[in-house]
């Protein structure tokens, strides 16, 4: 898991003994996919975008700071700094040769006395070593060629650029409650379009023992429409054969187009959920995006009774998963993303 505090920050200039390198992937290195790494909730939102949802606030500042210092040593120098965009780069890189060293990379947009300037924030993740490196993205290769990580890094997030400008990529944004923690994550297998899926639960709690509990899963998309229907009446039919109560309705929420599939919800809810005391009350979203099916879920347990009291005593629950739900979203970072404060790293 990555560690929420940096160990140790830096501007520039720290080249971790490296050489300079040839393009193409490092001996030994795992580029992540979507699920591989346990997605940390900010514990508070400093800048807009990614990392404000996905930093801790320690190293938000941090950022801040170190653009600060650019921006103060730059001619002209200037003071007035608002940062007004932050996005996940790349994909994740661990290097496995010689020791195992966890790597990030997000571009942040910054007005500076007027003018939009755009850094690239390297973070290097090691026991005991960590660092934060933080380089104008228009000017400064030197960096890159000193350290074949960047070098990388930098590498991928053009391939990424790549990808999302073809308009077939879509953020989804996942607003997650406050003190909320990874509980448990599954990627798809390497290579392979399989499923992923990640967990989030209260502070406090685990995947065990919780009472209340976010999911998200990937699928891989089917052509044609009809997909998320199926499985959430699939969910419905099963839930009511565990639980002996009527299946749901699925209802609509937004209709397809030629990129998109349609975007439905449901509403679970089981009296006792066999072999506990409790019952379950789950609020579910399932979109048809162009690449994969999202099933997205805010589950409560609440104290087992008969359909109706259950019903009853979840309304407050219910009415909070549904705001939660609303704003779970997809977004096409070729066009808009501005209905996207917190996309799920990918």
């Amino acid at each position: 898991m990555i560690p929420r505090r940096l160990a140790a920050l830096v501007l520039v200039g720290a080249s971790f003994g490296a050489i300079a390198a040839d393009s193409g992937p490092l001996p030994g290195e795992i580029v992540t996919r979507i699920g591989q790494v346990a997605a940390i909730p900010a514990d508070q939102r400093k800048v807009p975008g990614f990392a404000g949802a996905w930093r801790p606030a320690a190293a938000q500042d941090k950022v801040v700071e170190r653009i600060a210092a650019l921006a103060a040593r730059a001619t002209p120098a200037c003071r007035d700094i608002h940062v007004t965009a932050t996005r996940q780069a790349s994909p994740d890189l661990i290097e496995t040769r010689p020791v195992r060293v966890h790597h990030a990379l997000e571009r942040w947009t910054a007005d500076l006395c007027g003018t939009p300037r755009d850094y690239d924030v390297w973070y290097r993740y090691e026991p005991n070593a960590s660092r934060l490196v933080v380089t104008e993205s228009a000017t400064d290769d030197f960096q890159a060629e000193l350290d074949p990580p960047l070098r990388r890094l930098r590498e991928l997030a053009a391939q990424r650029r790549t990808e999302e400008s073809a308009g077939g990529v879509r953020w989804l944004n996942l607003p997650l409650p406050p003190d909320t923690v990874p509980a448990t994550t599954q990627a798809a297998p390497a290579g392979k379009p399989g499923p992923w899926s990640a967990d989030f639960v209260p502070l406090g709690e685990s995947i065990r023992e919780w009472t209340q509990l976010v999911s998200v899963q990937g699928l891989p998309r089917i052509a044609g429409s009809g997909q998320a229907r199926a499985l959430l009446e699939g969910m419905q039919a099963a839930r009511a054969r565990a639980c002996d109560v009527p299946a749901g309705p699925v209802v609509p929420v937004q209709a397809g187009d030629k990129a998109e599939g349609e975007t439905l919800k449901t509403v679970l809810v089981c009296p006792q959920v066999p072999g506990t005391n409790f019952a379950e009350m789950a609020v579910i979203k399932a979109i048809e995006g162009p690449d994969q099916i999202y099933l997205i879920q805010r589950t409560w347990r609440l104290p087992a009774g008969d359909a109706d009291k259950v019903r009853a005593d979840s309304r407050e629950a219910q009415a909070t998963a549904d705001a939660f739900i609303d704003k779970v979203r997809l977004c096409n970072p070729a066009t808009d993303t501005r209905a996207c404060p917190a996309p799920f790293p990918r």
